[in-house]
């Protein structure tokens, strides 16, 4: 038996070899007891055990073992900010999102420069406030519109008010200008009836009772009478996606009085079909890759994961052609529950019949509706009106096969309600659709940069034929589609190995394959998550192709040390390694979209809410279509360094502009191979979003000052990029 401290260590060892990690922590805590100046030594090694041991707990779903596992090794080290981010960590996991949060700003108490905690951090924030809240409450028209319709329908000292998804509350501030007799709020998030009630308060505004409830689980008891008003917004792009004709036949049930109002009285959706090449590439793919992968004959769309629309701004396209006349698609009046019920029951199509306005393609159908609040006050989603309501979206249905028309041409297409969301069925064409992921489409829509990949095959091949021949090279591809490895197997190689994100991606690379008469023998499809670098055992490759870049604009940072291990252990001697770099580009800029979607103005509401909703403020955003997007450069683009080795540092630049910098808006530059032309993401049409690190608060430059880049590193490779300014 072990007698020293060490040999506790020792035997500590022994278990977590042989895959014994609750007998090897005992151990550890042991050797500890023995001996605490062990501590520090071994801290390494005993984060990576406790985190062994909290994976197979997880596995079993036994959050409480994982909590009591961390608080005894929190005992031992209290200021790990490792252990006390794996504990945000795991309570994240598992729901608990607001004690997560809690973890997470303990590490960066500690240290402001971890940028794992801070990711965290945005994640959580994300999920208890959705970003489309914050540019909702920055809406003035919305805004504007609903507060005088409301006041409009308040009868002083008589009106009973029930908010249905109040939110902040900010409609039921609306409401007491009116001085009604009661006001009910409700909403189903903890986090947003906390919310109202803190901005109610901030506001002094007393007369609001707030329920942190789903309405459609209320009944008048719960409110202590029926109501003769009911206000709501809770409307989604498509109009009907967040359930508001079950909530409102609900609540003509149960919580409203038999000649209640409603605001918004009425509602009306429209549809247009559209020609657009930007916005078609999100969602299909475009004929010229096709016809390269020689599968001009299918239809291949993104996997819709159940969603019979996206949610877009169409308004920045700029490409955009409307193809057809507005059509209405259903108009309902909230105030006839006879009218809701009848909607809700029917199975029966809405059949819209479009006029065609002149010769083309019609690739997709888009979507925006009309709220009548009052009799004489309206707001409208419709991207074509400078006016309309900033707060939504439109919908966009993106399973529309392109069509080619012809003036004056007519032809009908169905829309179904069915769980609430709007769906469109073409009539008139039968087709099956091949589903792939979105980050697939992307990848093989960006025709400029498959351009430079297949430029690299001729090189490549050139470069191969010094070493071997060609018939004994085998090559990894671990991009979204093995689009040089495509090329390479046509060229004659042994063998490719590459990734597919999911099912539905390996079942088109085996399409596309068997289209083009390639030998499946020689082709490996690493599947999701399913695998592992063992699967390659002791294999070596001519070239190795991995891409490190997510679609949204981050470092896929598994991706990044996959790349890494493979390059150090597979590739042989004089191999190649692509990209040979990946470039992280900044600049300074100020836009006002970016502050509408992540900071709240009081102004812009009449009352007082900013203090309390921008603690949700996040310190990134990803998605950004750079190329759609409005903003003022405040200085030039700069080089912060390449992702594969970059370091903590600051940057000095010339202020360019006069400006309120609230971003560093970030790119990178792609050099597949050592000496050849980088690509920037930063164009149409890039398979890469842009990311924007936000600046809180935000800082006003002029020209001719120096800004500063501060560039931190944490030990994982993690960044984060922060505006600064030199004092002058």
């Amino acid at each position: 038996m072990p007698t020293t401290g060490m040999d506790f260590i020792n035997y500590a060892r022994q278990e977590s070899a042989r895959g014994n990690y609750k007998q090897a922590l005992e151990f550890y805590y042991k050797g500890f007891e023995n001996n605490p100046q062990l501590k520090q030594s071994v801290e390494s090694e005993f984060c990576s055990i406790i985190t062994e041991y909290n994976e197979l707990l997880a596995s079993d779903n036994r959050i409480e073992d994982i909590l009591a596992s961390f608080s005894r090794a929190i005992h031992y080290f209290p200021d790990n900010i490792f252990l006390i981010n794996d504990i945000g960590r795991y309570l994240f996991r598992f729901g608990l999102y607001e004690e997560a949060w809690v973890q997470f700003q303990k590490v960066l108490t500690a240290d402001s420069g971890y940028v794992y905690a801070e990711k965290n951090v945005n994640s959580v924030k994300n999920i208890l406030i959705e970003r489309w809240h914050f540019r909702m409450l920055n809406d003035k028209i919305r805004n504007a519109s609903y507060r005088a319709a409301i006041n409009q329908k308040v009868v002083p000292y008589k009106t009973t008010v029930f908010d249905l998804g109040t939110g902040t509350g900010l409609l039921a501030m609306y409401a007491t200008e009116g001085k009604p007799w009661a006001i009910t709020a409700c909403d189903s998030s903890k986090v947003m009836t906390t919310l109202a009630v803190n901005i109610l308060e901030e506001n002094r505004v007393r007369m609001v009772r707030v329920l942190n409830k789903m309405s459609t689980l209320m009944d008048s008891t719960e409110v202590g009478h029926k109501c003769s008003l009911l206000i709501t917004e809770l409307f989604d792009a498509g109009l009907f996606g967040e359930h508001i004709l079950q909530s409102l036949s609900h609540a003509w049930e149960n919580l409203l009085l038999n000649d209640a109002d409603i605001v918004p009285q009425k509602a009306e959706f429209f549809i247009m079909g559209i020609d657009s090449e930007f916005l078609n590439s999100k969602y299909q793919l475009c004929q010229n890759i096709k016809s390269i992968l020689n599968i001009s004959h299918l239809h291949v769309h993104i996997i819709a994961n159940g969603e019979t629309y996206d949610c877009e701004d169409v308004q920045i396209y700029n490409d955009i052609i409307y193809m057809t006349e507005p059509q209405s698609v259903i108009k309902v009046n909230f105030t006839d529950k006879n009218e809701i019920n009848e909607i809700l029951n029917s199975s029966k199509p809405y059949v819209v019949e479009n006029k065609v306005l002149k010769n083309g393609q019609i690739n997709c159908f888009i979507g925006w509706f009309n709220l009548y609040l009052t009799e004489n006050i309206s707001i409208t989603t419709d991207p074509r009106d400078k006016n309309r309501a900033k707060a939504w979206q439109q919908a966009v249905f993106f399973d529309s096969v392109p069509r080619n028309v012809q003036l004056n041409d007519t032809f009908a297409v169905n829309f179904y309600l069915q769980s609430e969301k709007l769906t469109l069925k073409e009539r008139d064409q039968h087709f099956e659709i091949t589903r792939i992921s979105p980050e697939t489409v992307r990848f093989l829509n960006d025709a400029e940069y498959l351009k430079m990949v297949k430029n690299c095959v001729v090189t490549t091949c050139i470069y191969l034929e010094q070493m071997t021949d060609l018939s004994e090279v085998e090559i990894i591809d671990l991009n979204p589609f093995p689009f040089y490895g495509f090329h390479m197997l046509q060229r004659g190689i042994k063998s490719l190995v590459c990734s597919a994100k999911t099912h539905y991606d390996k079942v088109f690379i085996e399409t596309v394959f068997g289209e083009n008469k390639m030998d499946m023998q020689n082709v490996t499809i690493l599947v999701g998550d399913t695998w592992s670098l063992g699967t390659l055992a002791d294999r070596k490759f001519h070239i190795i192709f991995v891409n490190s870049l997510d679609l949204c604009g981050d470092v896929d940072f598994q991706f990044k040390e996959i790349g890494q291990y493979l390059r150090k252990t597979h590739l042989i001697q004089g191999g190649l390694f692509m990209p040979s770099s990946v470039t992280l580009i900044g600049q300074i800029v100020s836009s006002d979209w970016l502050d509408v979607i992540n900071r709240v103005y009081d102004h812009n509401l009449g009352y007082k809410a900013s203090e309390h909703i921008n603690k949700y403020q996040v310190s990134q955003n990803f998605n950004i279509d750079f190329t759609h997007l409005e903003y003022t450069p405040l200085t030039d683009p700069v080089e912060i360094g390449d992702c594969n080795q970059l370091t903590s540092d600051v940057l000095n630049l010339p202020v360019i502009n006069d400006g309120d910098a609230n971003a560093i808006l970030c790119w990178y530059k792609i050099e597949l191979m050592e000496g050849l032309i980088e690509i920037s993401t930063q164009r149409p049409f890039s398979f890469i979003d842009g990311t924007a690190f936000l600046a809180n608060p935000i800082i006003p430059m002029a020209q001719g000052d120096i800004a500063n880049i501060l560039c931190c590193v944490d030990k994982d490779g993690l960044f984060k990029l922060i505006i600064d300014i030199e004092n002058t």
